[in-house]
């Protein structure tokens, strides 16, 4: 899947995409709802505000990471980040979001993050892939987390062009990486092996993340 550097210029240029999105968006634009359901069904979807809020917070746990660095046993890797419970984790996630935009206005965001995606890209760079830190549930090794962040970047990226009706502004190497991340994780939580009809990866990805709907109970694999 690439060394580590591939991987730490892959979510560069993920978040460069998703940086100049950001940075495009008007007055109303700011204001439009994202297509993702919360959990609780009374509760209103993340506007592009909250989502930016949202991706301070994904990619800020790269230098969270690298901050806290440690000796420790490590409990995850890129695929086992995403094994959650759902019902438990989201509204967390979904409530911080708004957490992090408190105060702040729209104007504010891209200013955001700029610092946050350029300081975990620049720290990313400095330090060793070996390195152990807190990858949020559980010590995780810095080279296993990176490739987790380009899989948030191109998923909530789709998240920021469908709200616009645009088309996706992935990668191609992002794409593949989330993929390929998504194809180990349907392995390890069900049995291997995408459904017949979804050999395309923006397919795949789009079914596996919930961003399309499809027919086969074990989708998707993350929300």
């Amino acid at each position: 899947m690439g060394t580590y550097a591939d991987a730490v210029q892959t979510l560069d240029a993920e978040l460069r995409q998703v940086e100049q999105a950001f940075r495009g968006l008007t007055e109303d634009d700011w204001r439009r709802p994202t297509l993702l359901q919360p959990v609780d069904a009374a509760l209103p979807p993340w506007t592009l505000f909250e989502l930016a809020g949202h991706f301070d917070i994904s990619i800020g746990l790269t230098r969270m990471l690298i901050s806290s660095q440690q000796d420790g046993q490590v409990g995850r890797d890129r695929v086992s980040f995403f094994i959650f419970p759902r019902a438990e984790v989201a509204p967390v996630v979904y409530s911080y979001a708004y957490t992090m935009v408190e105060g702040k206005k729209p104007a504010d965001m891209t200013g955001v993050l700029h610092e946050t995606f350029s300081r975990a890209i620049d720290e990313s760079r400095a330090t060793p892939p070996a390195a152990v830190g807190s990858g949020y549930y559980a010590l995780m090794q810095l080279g296993e987390f990176v490739p987790s962040r380009i899989v948030e970047a191109v998923v909530h990226g789709l998240d920021l062009t469908d709200a616009l009706g645009q088309d996706s502004m992935a990668t191609a190497d992002g794409l593949a990486m989330t993929a390929a991340i998504l194809d180990q994780l349907i392995a390890r939580r069900y049995v291997p092996g995408r459904p017949a009809d979804l050999a395309d990866d923006m397919a795949w990805v789009r079914a596996a993340s919930g961003r399309a709907p499809h027919d086969d109970p074990r989708l998707p694999l993350i929300g």
